[in-house]
This record gives C-alpha cells, sequence and structure tokens, in this order.
C-alpha cells in the first residue's frame, strides 16, 4: 500500500510544477508512468487526438473517440486489410453516427489489432463504415488494454493490458 502516497505525490508534483510555469518531467508523463506501455497521440488541428494502429499489414491513423463503442475502420483501410488480413463476418449493427444519423454497419472479428506497434489486443471486433468516414479507436479497444490512462502535455495514451507481440519476436531476428 506504499505506493498510492508515491503517486499521489507524483500527481501532486506534476501538479505543482505546471502551475508555477515550469516544464513537466521528460517524458513519458507521470500519468502514463504506471502503465506497461506508452503509446504517443498525435493532436489534430482541431485538438482531437489520434493514434497509430495497424491491423494485419495495414497502418493507420486512428481517432480516439471514447464515444465509440466499436473500433471502426473506413471502407478503404478495410479494403486494403481484406486483402492481408484473416477476418471473419460477424453480424450488422445500427449504429448512430456523430452526425445523428444511423448507419448500418457490418461487423468483423480480426485476429490482431496492434496500438502504436507494441501492443497487441489479441482477437478485436471491428466495425466497417460503408462510405467515408474516420478511423475509430472505439471503447472495445480500451477496455481490452485498461486500465488506460491519457496524457496532454506531452500527448500519450497509457496502456496496461497488451498481448504479447509477435511481430516484434519476428522483427527482431
Amino acid at each position: 500500500m506504499r505506493q498510492i502516497p508515491i503517486i499521489a505525490f507524483a500527481m501532486i508534483l506534476s501538479i505543482t510544477l505546471t502551475t508555477a510555469g515550469l516544464p513537466l518531467l521528460a517524458q513519458p508523463p507521470e500519468s502514463t508512468l504506471f502503465f506497461k506501455h506508452q503509446v504517443p497521440l498525435h493532436s489534430t488541428g482541431s485538438g482531437s487526438l489520434t493514434v497509430s494502429a495497424t491491423i494485419g499489414d495495414a497502418g493507420a491513423e486512428f481517432l480516439v473517440d471514447t464515444g465509440a463503442s466499436m473500433v471502426t475502420v473506413d471502407r478503404d483501410l478495410f479494403r486494403t486489410l481484406s486483402r492481408h488480413t484473416d477476418y471473419q463476418k460477424k453480424r450488422s449493427v445500427a449504429a448512430r453516427m456523430a452526425n445523428g444519423k444511423v448507419q448500418l454497419l457490418d461487423v468483423y472479428l480480426i485476429e490482431h489489432f496492434y496500438i502504436g506497434g507494441d501492443c497487441d489486443l489479441g482477437p478485436l471486433e471491428i466495425a466497417v463504415e460503408q462510405s467515408g468516414g474516420r478511423n475509430l479507436l472505439g471503447m472495445n479497444a480500451l477496455l481490452r488494454a485498461a486500465p488506460f490512462s491519457f496524457s496532454i502535455e506531452p500527448p500519450m495514451l497509457g496502456l496496461t493490458s497488451c498481448s504479447s507481440d509477435p511481430l516484434q519476436a519476428v522483427n527482431s531476428d
């Protein structure tokens, strides 16, 4: 139980340094230090955050969207990954989009979903948008990696529950 006061002290120190106008400690930030994986987030011009993710051989940027219940990919990314990735159609679902409209999405089970290259979430369901849209990192992925934490400055996602990474073993040969 001694870790709780140390964590609290680190958070108070971080808040104190920030409010005093001093820079925060070097990366990774305190909010993600206690997580097994730290994944860089990228700030968009509109204030949103994206993260790099890989499905099979297809890499893309995903908007971090805690309002989305499921990882969603656009049709173009799905066409690319469907040529190189094993997947299974599970069902179709009606989803309310950010614009308020309801759209029918096909849901597929993929074998591996990597966040930041080294965090394999294993098998994961993804929804495919029929037209347009963005790639969204939804709550099914974040909950699979839970507990997790966001840091805004510097932008970082702290993740805990990642599977082993077979890609690193192959790449290190």
